[in-house]
C-alpha cells in the first residue's frame, strides 16, 4: 500500500476531516439534510432542528410527513426525491415553510443525488436558504419601479397634452405636433419594455419589434429583422428605441416604405473580438434617395445623441438604391 493509500485509509484523518465538515454544516445559516432513499431523515444540522423546533433524537428516521409537514409539502418532497434517484440530476424549488419562531418564512431549496463507490444514488441531499427578505426586497422594488413607470406615464401624457393644446389651432402646426406625439409614443413604448425588466435593461429584440411594431400599424409587415439576443441597460435602450423611431418615420414619409413592395432590414450581431455590436438598418425597393440639404432633428439625434447615449457611434449612408444606417454600441456598460 503506497502513503497516499495509507493516508486515504487513516482514521485519524478521516475522523479529522469529518469534524471540519460537521463544523462548516452546523456553522452555517442554511438548512443542510440529508434523506436515504425512504425519504427518511438521515442528517439534520442544528439551523434545521432549530427551524423544526426539534431535537435530532426526535427526528432522526422520519420523514417530512411524520414530522409534521403538510401532506401536500410531503407529497411534493416525496416525487422531488424520486425524481432524483429516478435520474441522478438535482431539482431545486422554493416553498412557504413555518419556522418554529420567525412565522412562515420562503425557502429556495435544491435536492442533489449522493453517488455510491457502485454509481448507483444511495442517498439525496438538501440544501435550504431562507430568501424571505430578499423576495420581500424585489417585491417592494418591483412595486416602486411600476410607481414610478406608472409617474412617468402620467408625465408624459402631460406634457402630451400640453403640446395639444399649446399647437392647437396654430396655422402650420400640424406636422409639428405629430411628430412630438410620436416621438413621445416611442419614448413611452421604450418605458414599457424596460418595466417589463424592473428597469435592469432591455433585450435589443424587444426594443427593434417595438418600433417595427409602431411602423407595421401603417404600413403593414415590411421588415425583415434578425440578431442575437443583446441586453442593453436602460439609458442605451432609451437612445436606440428614439433613434429607430426616426429612422421608421424617415422611411415612411421619405423611403422605402412610403412606397409599396418597400422593405427594411434591420440585422445586427457582435463584433468578432466581441466588444461591440453592430447593428445595420438598410432600405430596399424604395424611391432613389438623396442626402438632404439639411440636418433635420432626425439626423441630429442619431449621428450625435447616440454617440453620447450610446457611447457608440452611428453613420447614415444615404444610397441610391436605398437609406443605409450603421450604429455601433460598445458591448459594455458605458
Amino acid at each position: 500500500m503506497n502513503d497516499l493509500a495509507m493516508h486515504a485509509f487513516d482514521p485519524e484523518a478521516a475522523s479529522a476531516k469529518l469534524r471540519l465538515y460537521e463544523a462548516v454544516l452546523q456553522a452555517t445559516p442554511d438548512l443542510v439534510y440529508v434523506f436515504d432513499l425512504q425519504h427518511r431523515f438521515i442528517y439534520a444540522n442544528d439551523a434545521l432542528l432549530t427551524m423544526w423546533g426539534r431535537s435530532w433524537d426526535d427526528a432522526i428516521g422520519k420523514t417530512c410527513l411524520e414530522l409534521g409537514y403538510e401532506p401536500w409539502h410531503a407529497q411534493m418532497h416525496d416525487r422531488e426525491i424520486e425524481h432524483v434517484i429516478a435520474t441522478r440530476q438535482p431539482i431545486r424549488g422554493d416553498v412557504p415553510f413555518p419556522h418554529m419562531t420567525k412565522g412562515v418564512r420562503i425557502y429556495d431549496y435544491i435536492f442533489t443525488p449522493v453517488i455510491g463507490p457502485d454509481g448507483s444514488v444511495e442517498a439525496v441531499a438538501g440544501s435550504t436558504r431562507d430568501v424571505t427578505e430578499r423576495q420581500e426586497h424585489e417585491k417592494h422594488m418591483r412595486l416602486l419601479v411600476n410607481e414610478l413607470n406608472h409617474r412617468v406615464k402620467n408625465t408624459l401624457a402631460i406634457v402630451q397634452s400640453l403640446v395639444v393644446q399649446t399647437l392647437d389651432g396654430a396655422p402650420g402646426n400640424d406636422e409639428t405636433r405629430d411628430k412630438i406625439e410620436s416621438r413621445l409614443l416611442a419614448l413611452s413604448d421604450a418605458h414599457d419594455i424596460l418595466t417589463r425588466e424592473n428597469w435592469q435593461g432591455a433585450d435589443m429584440v424587444a426594443i427593434v419589434d417595438a418600433a417595427a411594431a409602431l411602423c407595421q400599424q401603417y404600413v403593414g409587415e415590411r421588415f425583415d429583422i434578425s440578431g442575437p439576443t443583446v441586453i442593453l441597460e436602460p439609458r442605451r435602450a432609451v437612445a436606440l428605441a428614439m433613434a429607430l423611431h426616426e429612422l421608421c418615420t424617415n422611411a415612411i414619409k421619405h423611403g422605402a416604405l412610403s412606397v409599396p413592395g418597400g422593405r427594411v432590414g434591420v440585422h445586427w450581431n457582435f463584433t468578432a473580438d466581441g466588444s461591440a455590436v453592430h447593428l445595420f438598418w438598410k432600405e430596399t425597393g424604395g424611391p432613389a434617395v438623396a442626402a438632404p440639404t439639411q440636418r433635420g432633428f432626425g439626423s441630429t439625434l442619431l449621428q450625435r445623441g447616440l454617440k453620447h447615449d450610446l457611447g457608440g457611434d452611428a453613420k447614415l449612408d444615404f444610397e441610391t438604391d436605398g437609406l443605409r444606417c450603421e450604429i455601433v454600441i460598445p458591448n459594455s456598460t458605458p
